[in-house]
């Protein structure tokens, strides 16, 4: 065999192992972003698990999205989606779907643009009664929720219930219920009444900041007979337990 033929079979191999080497880099990084993925949605799920305010429990899964091996280099992930369908707040349960930007990696400093949904069932939200003194007990209803209390008319004391619409307060930190509608509840007083003094067109403020982290602001609310679900945003978060564990307040 001649020095160039031996040359030339020389030559028509690298090519081979210039791919052979490119496959099995590929297939090392499809393995390293397989494994990264893993460790970094779990590592973010328990961080924020450990970091949720006081008298919320539940456990939530994490997804980062896109390639994680640059964001990681990069020292923060564009987007992550935070989940749970078993939270606990103050003992009522509820679901949250939450989406943050810009999030570190050493979870140290502040997430941007969190945009998310918290819903709960109409089991639920009769819970909420126990936060305001005006009402007994509320239930969702299509468009809205119907309060249950009593109160006095013409001399009479009667039970209620009253639909209203709900709304954010402008400055996201509660929601104002106004009852609209009413209805007498003890009907053996044959009393038919279009409004109650003090009840109908009466708003009623309930705080939702102490419910949840001081930057977080409640922007909007689709309400249905089965569900209701409250749209949170914030600008900035701190991604620390201290952040995430203070609670706002209502003024």
């Amino acid at each position: 065999m001649s020095a160039a033929t031996t040359h030339s079979r020389k030559r028509r191999r690298w090519p081979l192992v210039v791919v052979a080497i490119v496959v099995v880099l590929a297939v090392l990084l499809v393995i390293a972003e397989f494994v990264l993925r893993g460790v970094v949605d779990r590592i973010i799920a328990q961080q924020v698990e450990q970091s949720l305010p006081s008298g919320t429990t539940g456990k939530v899964t994490a997804h980062a999205g896109g390639i994680v091996i640059p964001q990681l280099l990069r020292g923060s992930l564009d987007q992550v989606h935070i989940t749970s369908d078993r939270l606990t707040v103050q003992g009522i349960p509820l679901a949250a779907d939450v989406t943050a930007h810009d999030v570190p990696v050493n979870g140290k400093g502040d997430v941007r643009n969190v945009d998310g949904h918290v819903t709960l069932a109409s089991s639920s939200v009769k819970h909420l009664a126990k936060y305001s003194p005006l009402f007994d007990r509320m239930t969702l209803v299509d468009g809205g929720v119907e309060l249950s209390g009593t109160s006095s008319v013409v001399g009479y004391q009667i039970t209620y219930a009253a639909k209203g619409a709900v709304v954010a307060q402008p400055d996201g930190k509660g929601i104002t219920i106004t009852p609209k509608s009413v209805r007498i509840t003890n009907s053996s007083l044959g009393l038919k009444v279009d409004s109650i003094p003090g009840v109908t067109n009466v708003p009623i403020q309930v705080c939702t900041a102490k419910f949840l982290p001081a930057q977080l602001r409640v922007r909007d609310l689709d309400i249905s007979s089965a569900r209701a679900s409250v749209r949170v945003t914030a600008d900035t978060l701190p991604l620390n337990e201290q952040g995430l564990r203070t609670v706002g307040t209502c003024g």
